[in-house]
């Protein structure tokens, strides 16, 4: 028996727009045009795995991954433009349906990610050190900042990739004593945020580690939450500071 097409509520498929950002995943064409000052749609909303596979797809996909049993769910869904829809099923292979189960599957990664943004918080008193990344005098005017990064090459491993080895390395070799400095000025009124904003830092991450990330998804997760909580005027400051708390042991062991 087939299974039967559902219409998509108007939420969801803002819903699912809103995960690939307004653009086809495969070719990155906006999926909306605009004609005499109409804006029109030119998306459709595709099924990973085929809703009503034939014979040949089901032997070609036998031994794939299924995001869900539901073919209708929206976790085996993805709006793509009516051209990449089109090839994409026509023919289909082994290839662009990986493909695509891959970027879902990091879009459900994100949707997650953002469910745990809210839920951990960061102390407030975090934008004095990230106002002071970008603003502070001092660190332009210290005599010398000498700072050996030492530990973070024994505590990363190989899931991180070379250019962000090296933007932790750098980070912590420029911005630790500062950074450390300023946490500790924050201390001086005796409440102990730095110990605070540490603690959330190492409790996040506690969560992002019991889902058996690599290293690389860690600290990408933990810059985009920083960056989420805090909105500082670039990602710059948030991967600063979570350079910081690499080297401070909150972040990789």
């Amino acid at each position: 028996m087939a299974n039967k097409r559902i219409t998509y509520s108007q939420a969801q498929q803002t819903a699912l727009l809103s995960q690939v950002d307004g653009v086809c995943p495969l070719c990155v064409d906006p999926l909306f045009y605009k004609k005499n000052n109409k804006t029109y749609k030119y998306y459709e909303i595709a099924h990973i795995y085929p809703l009503n596979a034939t014979p040949a797809e089901e032997v070609l996909l036998e031994h794939e991954e299924r995001l869900s049993e539901d073919l209708n769910d929206e976790a085996n869904v993805i709006p793509l433009c009516k051209g990449c829809h089109g090839k994409f099923d026509k023919p289909r292979t082994v290839e662009e349906y990986r493909e695509l189960v891959v970027l879902k599957k990091k879009i459900i990664v994100k949707g997650g990610q953002e469910d745990i943004w809210k839920r951990y918080d960061i102390q407030d008193d975090i934008h004095a050190v990230i106002d002071a990344i970008y603003e502070d005098p001092s660190f332009d005017t210290d005599a010398d900042i000498d700072y050996s990064p030492k530990t973070v090459d024994d505590k990363l491993d190989q899931s991180i990739s070379r250019p962000t080895h090296r933007k932790i390395k750098n980070n912590v070799q420029d911005y630790y004593v500062f950074i450390r400095e300023k946490f500790e000025f924050l201390d001086q009124n005796g409440e102990e945020a730095s110990k605070i904003i540490s603690m959330q830092i190492k409790l996040f991450y506690l969560n992002q580690k019991k889902y058996d990330y690599t290293q690389q998804v860690i600290f990408e997760n933990t810059v985009n939450w920083i960056n989420a909580k805090t909105k500082p005027d670039t990602t710059d400051a948030a991967e600063i500071i979570a350079s910081f708390f690499v080297q401070n042991c909150e972040v990789f062991e």
